[in-house]
């Protein structure tokens, strides 16, 4: 193993956790606290703010490593007949998925915050909560890696 595989899997791991992690934190506490009104606008602004640019950020260090990971590790016989491979690809449908749902619920408060927090949280309360999902669904196929 070369120093860039090594490279590769320690900023993939740390960006895939990190991302997962912090999904799961907008969801289990900043959506709900905005929600009961207990975070006001300018902090569901600012977190949601800094989660979209993770989420940006996350998501192109993630195809990029991983694309590199693959392309050293796998084949495409082995990614499409071998059970480590449909994992690869699991994670793949998996992370296009968290991407689409962290960008669109993070849009959707930035979008109702004039209508107040609890309402801007309310809006995305649902594709938060999927996102979490998705995100834990990651770890899990991860970690059978």
């Amino acid at each position: 193993m070369t120093v860039l595989d090594v490279t590769m899997r320690i900023v993939h791991t740390l960006f895939a956790g990190v991302w997962a992690g912090w999904t799961v934190f907008m969801a289990a506490l900043v959506i709900p606290a905005a929600r009961e009104g207990k975070l006001g606008a300018d902090g569901l602004r600012w977190m949601t703010r800094q989660f979209s640019r993770f989420t940006s950020l996350s998501s192109l260090v993630l195809l990029i490593s991983g694309g590199l990971m693959a392309s050293t590790l796998y084949t495409t016989e082995t990614l499409m007949r071998g059970s480590r491979g449909h994992l690869v690809l699991t994670m793949v449908a998996l992370w296009f998925v968290l991407t689409g749902l962290s960008h669109v619920g993070s849009s959707r408060v930035k979008r109702n915050l004039d209508r107040g927090p609890s309402r801007a949280a309310k809006s995305a309360t649902t594709l938060f909560y999927a996102a979490a999902v998705v995100a834990l669904a990651l770890l899990v196929v991860a970690g059978r890696l």
